[in-house]
């Protein structure tokens, strides 16, 4: 994995250096400072440290602030999911995700009193702080900006951020290289819009074209990458491109219509060089029809699902973070290269999968929604398009930006449910995977019910009605109970009803307990004796056993299926931890009543995938029933 993502490290230490931030959070989510206090940047800590306690606002001294509870609580919240992702790695190689990073310095800047974050960005000046020096540590590829005021251009704000002038910056034609994916574009937009840049910058530009497609010879320092095959998909034209590319950085200007000064491709370099971990940057699009947008997305996988969402919540240097761009973007030529384009795809495909393995390697994308790109059309997904990039990321459904929801099959997307325990040593077992495995159980209470043979579900079963009130995802099978004298009568299903669902039933314990296999999963049945739980009811509740919701429906259970529960499965039973099946069960769990640190997973195998266990919280149900429901 380390090879894949670069750069590897020890996040055993980095959740030390975090552990220690978070500590130093929560001691100022009790500290309070006066706001005017001037605190210096090199002594904050031991300043802060210092400061008095002002744990109830009416006690706080005049000019103290405070912070209410519900911002705290909001605060700890943010802190919590940051660090529960990075206490999954500890003691591993693994990828230093950028978001932490963000998030992270997006809290501190929110702790801290005035003076402690007004460091400005080489490239975030005023006007009267004089021309940027150059740092001899730092590269710098573009010129400096200095914001002169929004008075500079009072009436239609064209201007007020304007580029200084230096020296010590290489041409622009060494810098970037502009790559247009022109494989379906009509020849005159091609040549308008490479006559259009032509007019504002002196840089390598590659033109992707169809095999018998040709542009304008006069056009100077262009280059071609011809699709010389009807089977070359757009990926592999693009990769082609980007090794022809001798520059730092790479605009990648896919479904340009025009090109003009509103699109400053300076400035996409200039934040490159500026914010650190970011080294993809885009710009706003405006299509045909004049309607504008960022093109700034929010992408989150959890439990075989994906949602996209357009918008942000952190920004710097007046561009917001993404983790998905549906707008040109330029990228650094070593990224590209370290992350190439997926061979096998065309289409906006091409580069939602993009993102996603960025995000996967732990980088974040910006948009600056003062460069504006003038393009043909907004992108718009169809079904088929978003099939792709689910059959590459194990998705059986994704939320689109644009509000639709597209579910697809197990089958249609390369899931398998053959081997369930394989599966669910480490991840989630898929949705589908899930309903095939309820479904088989339906079968089950369809034939007591039609034959009024008594059952309750017991064991890990009610244990996950009661907690997720469903089948849990990292089970695979289910446990039912039945009266002795029953046994007869449950054994009766094996012929002919078992076999038309394409089921068999094994005899483990003449009289007490057999296993129906089904092609997927298997279910258990045992018998302890001639009653049920509905005995411990009080008398004038016994003919109405309990039930619970579970595999969709109504399901019998047992008469008080939390007591059970908390007695069966023992010590924290509402906690999580993989299936007893797949874990080294302790004489200490045992005596617990099954796990010995329950509320714990087993560290991931693949821990960039979107379903590990480890990624989901050891207690609770939401995140299981509502993926993206916690930050």
């Amino acid at each position: 994995m380390g090879k894949e993502f670069g750069k590897a490290f020890r996040a055993g230490v980095l959740v030390t250096m975090v552990a220690c931030l978070l500590l130093y959070s929560w001691r100022r989510l009790i500290l309070r400072w006066t706001p005017d206090e001037d605190v210096s940047v090199g002594g904050v800590e031991e300043e802060l440290l210092q400061l008095p306690t002002c744990p109830v606002q009416e006690s706080c001294p005049a000019g103290v602030s405070h912070l209410a509870v519900s911002h705290r609580r909001r605060l700890a919240f943010t802190l919590a999911h940051v660090q529960r992702q990075i206490s999954r790695l500890a003691g591993t190689r693994a990828v230093v995700d950028v978001k932490w990073a963000v998030v992270l310095g997006a809290l501190v800047a929110e702790l801290a009193p005035p003076g402690y974050t007004s460091n400005l960005l080489y490239s975030d000046r005023l006007e009267d702080m004089g021309p940027a020096p150059s740092v001899p540590t730092r590269t710098r590829h573009v010129c400096p900006e200095a914001y002169f005021g929004n008075m500079y251009d009072r009436a239609f704000g064209q201007h007020g951020m304007e580029t200084e002038r230096c020296t010590y910056v290489p041409a622009f034609s060494s810098v970037l290289t502009v790559i247009l994916p022109a494989q379906s574009w009509p020849p005159e937009t091609i040549n308008f819009v490479v006559t259009q840049m032509r007019e504002i910058y002196d840089i390598p530009i590659i033109v992707i074209l169809p095999k018998t497609v040709t542009i304008d010879d006069r056009h100077k320092n262009v280059k071609i990458v011809r699709k010389a095959e009807e089977t070359l998909t757009d990926a592999q034209c693009l990769n082609e491109a980007i090794e022809a590319v001798e520059t730092p950085y790479v605009f990648i200007g896919w479904s340009l219509a025009h090109f003009s000064n509103q699109s400053s491709l300076e400035r996409l370099v200039r934040v490159m060089d500026e914010v650190p971990y970011v080294e993809v940057v885009g710009g706003a699009a405006r299509d045909l029809q004049g309607h504008w947008t960022h093109g700034c997305l929010q992408q989150r996988m959890a439990d075989y699902q994906a949602t996209y969402t357009m918008g942000y919540y952190h920004s710097k240097y007046e561009c917001m973070y993404c983790d998905d761009l549906l707008t040109p973007f330029a990228a650094t030529a070593k990224m590209l290269i370290k992350i190439p384009f997926t061979a096998s795809l065309s289409g906006p495909a091409v580069y939602r999968d993009w993102f996603a393995k960025l995000r996967r390697a732990g980088q974040l994308a910006m948009v600056c929604p003062d460069v504006m790109f003038f393009v043909g059309n907004h992108v718009q997904m169809t079904r088929d398009q978003w099939k792709l990039v689910a059959s590459h990321w194990s998705l059986e459904i994704i939320h689109s930006y644009s509000g639709e929801s597209y579910n697809f099959s197990c089958e249609s997307v390369g899931i398998s449910c053959k081997n369930p325990l394989k599966i669910i040593g480490y991840f989630l077992l898929p949705p589908c995977c899930r309903a095939i495995m309820e479904k088989e159980l339906q079968y089950l209470m369809d034939y007591g019910e039609q034959h009024k043979i008594e059952y309750e579900l017991q064991s890990g079963s009610a244990l996950s009605a009661v907690k997720m009130g469903r089948y849990a995802p990292w089970d695979f099978d289910h446990d039912m109970q039945f009266p002795r004298h029953e046994y007869k009568a449950w054994l009766s299903m094996r012929k002919p009803y078992l076999k038309s669902k394409k089921c068999t039933l094994s005899i483990s314990k003449k009289g007490i307990y057999f296993t129906a296999h089904c092609p997927y999963f298997f279910l258990e049945f045992y018998s302890h004796a001639n009653f049920t739980s509905r005995q411990f009811l009080p008398a004038e509740y016994r003919e109405i056993p309990t039930s619970i919701m579970y595999a969709g429906r109504w399901t019998v259970v047992m008469s008080n299926p939390g007591l059970f529960t908390r007695n069966k499965l023992g010590i924290d039973d509402l906690k999580h931890a993989a299936h007893w099946r797949t874990l080294n069960v302790t004489k200490v769990g045992k005596k617990k009543g099954g796990y010995e640190s329950p509320g714990k997973w087993t560290p991931c195998i693949t821990p960039e995938h979107h379903s590990c266990q480890d990624r989901y919280p050891g207690d609770g149900n939401l995140p299981f029933i509502r993926p993206f429901l916690h930050p």
